[in-house]
């Protein structure tokens, strides 16, 4: 590969590293303006021109980024669900460790941020939408069963998957609803709760 090829080949990785970047950014802020969209007027009443107008570009940009609002509001729930399987494989891994859901909350703090600071209203405006709110309930259930199998010495069953996965979702929706992750104090006094209500094993 002669010196003018090779230079040639790093031009073009970088127009395509840039591409990718621009094409990142734009898909950033049409998510942004849709969720901001959504939490003040409902899904319903969003139109993809809404959407446009306030990512301040044109229509035919947004559909070459997605078929139409449906399929944005489907990306986002899927971001979520991703979002949620890397947390969870991170609280496993930690479990296998033999750590504590206290320490392990200190460890896996940093994903627990991101969920405070970037996911607090994707996942408030998914929520507010009937069909996308029970799809993503169902996949983040469906992570919890699939992830339970790998930590748990036995198969979980629909009652752990349901009574873990309550607990799971009720802790998020904590963090949404307070916007601060619990203390110490709090996780302990939770473990001390579950033990007195369905005894110590």
């Amino acid at each position: 590969m002669t010196l003018k090829t090779t230079k040639l080949l790093k031009l073009v990785m970088e127009g395509t590293n840039m591409t990718d970047l621009r094409i990142k950014k734009t898909d950033a802020i049409i998510s942004t303006s849709f969720v901001d969209l959504v939490l003040e007027k409902g899904f319903d009443n969003v139109t993809v021109k809404d959407i446009a107008s306030r990512s301040m570009i044109n229509r035919k940009t947004f559909y070459a980024h997605y078929e139409d609002k449906f399929a944005l509001t489907d990306k986002i729930g899927q971001d979520i669900l991703n979002w949620f399987t890397k947390t969870l494989q991170k609280r496993a891994s930690l479990l296998n460790q033999g750590v504590t859901l206290s320490n392990a909350i200190s460890k896996i703090e940093q994903e627990l941020r991101q969920l405070l600071i970037h996911w607090n209203r994707p996942i408030k405006a998914i929520m507010t939408i009937p069909e996308a709110r029970i799809q993503l309930i169902a996949g983040l259930k469906g992570i919890l069963e699939m992830k339970l199998q790998a930590v748990l010495a036995h198969p979980g069953s629909e009652l752990e998957v349901n009574a873990i996965g309550g607990i799971m979702l009720g802790m998020i929706k904590y963090y949404l609803q307070t916007n601060s992750l619990p203390s110490q104090e709090e996780l302990k006094q939770l473990s001390n709760s579950l033990i007195l209500i369905f005894g110590e094993s």
